[in-house]
């Protein structure tokens, strides 16, 4: 998909230093201060063996190698509040899908993506070894989950095969002002929203304890990684990310929606922590959730969030 709108030089110290203030008053909102994280090297080694112990593309054309850092920085900050088999499950799960989304910037055939839900339904094999590790991992998810927690997050993950197929399709697509809603249908499809908000509670917690969340939930994993990714994506000139669609949507400025999805983000935010019971488990889950997701992207180097947490040291 595309958008009318003109990426700004990353000589825009203006509003580069708009934006990082914008995602530190953010943080500062949903009550975090400076942070600074780094890539657990020792963890990453685990994961890299246990990637190989399950025969996983390590080395040639289809490696997820250098994704692991994406999912060993997701699982040992966002879930370490969870079993040792569910994090490792949550790492390696991270860094293929992270491997797969990439397969359009990469310009690698798509073909075997599109068929991935049919032969996942019907237990045939796979096109490539990157999906035949995401057959074996998301069918694993049954032995850590209840059938229906299971069968959501399931059915998140054949919805971000779809999306891949969709952006893949949309490429060059005009986003029309008449369909503001779009954006976020979109968003809802690729950001496998459901599996990363359910896997935040422990298994043995009944679902009656998170569920009526999930609006809320949902809005707080995709738009927290909108917001968080923002600033690194225009230095990029990057504009085909959720903001600049949502944006274009609305025939809006960027900063406008940056700011529109921080506030809907932030009330989302304080309701899960109203709606879920304070000391209970599901709140504790998802307070060493939240506070870790944004660990997860201070790690990663891609982001580029130290400017940010020296926004927020610094006042």
């Amino acid at each position: 998909m595309s958008t009318n709108t003109h990426s700004i030089s990353t000589f825009d110290g203006g509003v580069l230093a708009s934006i990082r203030q914008s995602i530190a008053d953010f943080l500062r909102r949903c009550g975090l201060k400076y942070m600074d994280v780094t890539i657990d090297e020792a963890y990453h080694s685990e994961c890299c063996q246990e990637a190989i112990n399950c025969g996983f593309p390590m080395d040639g054309k289809y490696s997820i190698h250098e994704y692991m850092d994406v999912g060993v920085a997701m699982a040992s900050n966002a879930y370490t509040h969870l079993p040792d088999a569910a994090r490792m499950w949550m790492c390696l799960f991270t860094a293929i899908a992270t491997r797969i989304d990439d397969k359009v910037v990469r310009g690698e055939d798509m073909i075997d993506v599109y068929h991935f839900n049919e032969r996942f339904v019907s237990c045939q094999p796979q096109g490539d070894p990157i999906l035949n590790a995401l057959d074996v991992i998301l069918r694993e998810i049954a032995s850590l989950h209840s059938p229906l927690v299971s069968s959501l997050i399931t059915a998140s993950t054949l919805n971000f095969m779809v999306a891949n197929c969709l952006d893949f399709e949309t490429e060059d697509m005009q986003i029309s002002p008449k369909a503001p809603l779009y954006p976020e249908y979109s968003r809802l499809l690729s950001g496998l929203v459901d599996g990363y908000v359910l896997f935040i509670f422990p298994s043995m917690l009944p679902t009656t304890e998170y569920i009526q969340c999930m609006p809320d939930l949902r809005i707080v994993v995709n738009h927290t990684n909108d917001i968080l990714s923002y600033y690194k994506e225009e230095m990029q000139g990057d504009n085909a990310n959720y903001l600049s669609l949502m944006a274009a949507s609305r025939t809006s400025t960027k900063q406008d929606a940056l700011l529109e999805l921080i506030e809907k983000t932030v009330q989302a935010h304080h309701n899960i922590l109203e709606c879920l019971r304070p000391g209970s488990e599901a709140y504790d889950a998802y307070v060493s959730f939240f506070e870790g997701y944004v660990k997860f992207h201070v790690a990663l180097k891609r982001y580029k969030l130290k400017d940010i947490m020296a926004e927020i040291s610094s006042s």
